[in-house]
């Protein structure tokens, strides 16, 4: 791209909006990302599946009848094609996190990214339902009817960046109830949080189930931004994306997410928009990967916890005491009024 293109895609409004529109989807997922991971210790490299089948399910069930050469065409209406999304995942991942869920660290990563790889290799050989590897090159978008084409992009910005404050409510909500305390004393300490009567087995479910749903409302927005669907878009580049993003913004704060998906996708588009000679074109596709491994190394190097840290995102509460400190020192209380009951028992006889 020679130094005048990259100016004007610099100055273009279309440009920025489209950026923005999709680091406001991104900021969604690794926000979910981090409630099951960050906070629930559930290590997913297997998002991306989740996001795929919304996406399909969203796609199949809006496309009108008789537009591709498919078995299962309904033409439901978006804001239905939204709620069969979620249900979608919400179902795939209990069905998926019964048996994922019993294993632990490595093998759950494991799991999960082959279920990711499973499901795209499925709707590569679906083709009845799927239209194979060719997917489908029209999406249902709302308000295309009321807006043009550049409107329209400044409306879905408006909408994607709307349910990004949603997803953010929400988990500020987990954050500070008791759900979202029992997800973090669970990942710090498992035995511990089994002697206070947390069931770790239905909380580990329940997170991937909520997450599931959640990625299956935001599934729809990113059909909207690429207005095609086929499985080369749900490689597994997607989980390592949001996953760098949540370790440049800081796994298990609040708003780190959305700075580290704001920080990388700027400047991804920011190296990618610069100017190198036609014979080094190869060499800078090339290094683009490794620009992007310098960064992630350097944030380490000096900001080990990433940009914003779990403690400085809880306050100085969390640094007096962190979940785990709450959890040992329930325990500890408990032993001791058992061993107070046992001595005066003794002192009776």
């Amino acid at each position: 791209m020679s130094t005048l293109a990259a100016i004007s895609a610099l100055s273009s409004p279309t440009f920025w909006v489209s950026l923005l529109t999709l680091i406001g989807i991104y900021a969604s997922v690794t926000m979910l990302l981090n409630v099951e991971s960050g906070w629930g210790g559930m290590w997913d490299l297997g998002i991306v599946g989740l996001l795929a089948i919304g996406s399909y399910t969203y796609t199949i069930v809006t496309n009108p009848p008789g537009e591709f050469e498919v078995s299962y065409a309904p033409g439901w209406p978006v804001w239905a094609g939204i709620l069969a999304a979620m249900l979608m995942t919400g179902i795939v991942a209990f069905l998926v996190g019964l048996p994922a869920l019993r294993a632990r660290r490595e093998y759950f990563l494991i799991i999960t990214f082959a279920f990711a790889e499973v499901f795209r290799q499925l709707a590569i050989n679906l083709g009845d339902l799927t239209h194979g590897t060719v997917g489908f090159n029209s999406v249902a978008r709302p308000f295309e009817s009321f807006f043009q084409r550049d409107a329209l992009r400044a409306v879905l910005l408006v909408v994607t960046w709307g349910a990004a404050l949603l997803v953010y409510a929400l988990t500020r909500r987990i954050s500070r109830s008791g759900y979202g305390r029992a997800l973090r004393a669970m990942r710090d300490n498992e035995p511990a949080a089994l002697s206070l009567g947390i069931r770790v087995s239905r909380l580990r479910l329940q997170t991937f189930v909520l997450v599931g749903v959640a990625i299956g409302g935001i599934a729809p927005l990113y059909m909207w931004w690429l207005r095609y669907a086929n499985p080369n878009v749900f490689r597994a580049q997607f989980t390592f994306t949001a996953w760098t993003a949540l370790v440049l913004g800081g796994i298990a704060s609040r708003f780190g997410p959305v700075l580290g998906v704001a920080v990388l996708l700027l400047f991804t588009e920011l190296v990618e928009l610069i100017d190198v000679p036609p014979e080094l074109r190869n060499v800078h596709v090339a290094v683009h990967p490794l620009a992007i491994g310098l960064l992630l190394v350097l944030v380490l190097r000096f900001r080990p916890e990433g940009l914003l840290s779990e403690r400085r995102t809880f306050g100085e509460r969390a640094r007096r005491q962190t979940a785990l400190d709450v959890a040992m020192a329930a325990v500890a209380s408990r032993l001791r009024r058992l061993g107070r009951g046992d001595a005066v028992r003794a002192e009776a006889l």
